[in-house]
């Protein structure tokens, strides 16, 4: 798993890979604003594109995708229940895909995905704790499992219910996840009252099973 370095670059928090990682990340460029307010631009590879959050508080942000000019751009729709977004972590998981992750209080995370060449943009997903960039599936915590669906269109294409130890929340059970390069899930978790350690290695469709 990549080691990962967090930053914060007056107020925006920006997820840039080690040196290690596959991955490529471009750091937030961030601006201060009027009375307190700061302006962050998280450009990708691709020129005069990428993602742009302009924010009154740590809890008050406007945050979008550009082509051309940040000042133009297309602003998430916040998600059922929300106003407003927090500031956004932005992790570039190739060249022109983005991550844009929320922390929405408490356990509670919301992501949201950006395909800069067709500038496709996902509806918003909760408690993502993976992604497979390469085929376009997630790993969520889903209640009382575990489960793995297609991106944009987030239909179900895997189900994993195990004997997870309890805690507030199904995340609090898994020590580590990730889709590994040929697609299948490594993934450790906690299992039953004893919190005893199991580790798997899953094959993971790309489509939903009939």
């Amino acid at each position: 798993m990549r080691t990962l370095t967090l930053f914060f670059l007056l107020g925006c928090a920006v997820i840039v890979p080690s040196a290690a990682g596959a991955a490529d990340s471009k750091a937030g460029v961030c601006s201060p604003e009027t009375a307190g307010e700061f302006h962050c631009v998280f450009r990708s590879l691709l020129p005069s594109v990428g993602i742009v959050a302009s924010c009154r508080t740590e809890r008050d942000c406007r945050v979008g995708y550009y082509y051309g000019a940040p000042a133009d751009a297309v602003w998430f729709t916040p998600p059922s229940g929300m106003t407003t977004l927090p500031r956004p972590e932005v992790r570039w998981l190739t060249a022109t895909f983005a991550q844009v992750r929320f922390d929405c209080g408490g356990p509670c995370t919301v992501s949201y995905f950006f395909e800069a060449r067709r500038r496709r943009l996902s509806a918003p997903r909760s408690f993502v704790l993976a992604v497979d960039h390469r085929r376009l599936l997630l790993a969520a915590a889903d209640g009382p499992a575990l489960t793995i669906r297609q991106l944009y269109s987030y239909r179900e294409v895997l189900r994993i219910e195990r004997d997870w130890a309890p805690g507030a929340w199904l995340g609090d059970a898994v020590s580590s996840i990730q889709f590994d390069p040929d697609g299948r899930l490594s993934l450790t978790w906690l299992r039953g009252a004893d919190r005893v350690p199991v580790s798997e290695r899953l094959s993971v469709p790309s489509v939903p099973r009939r």
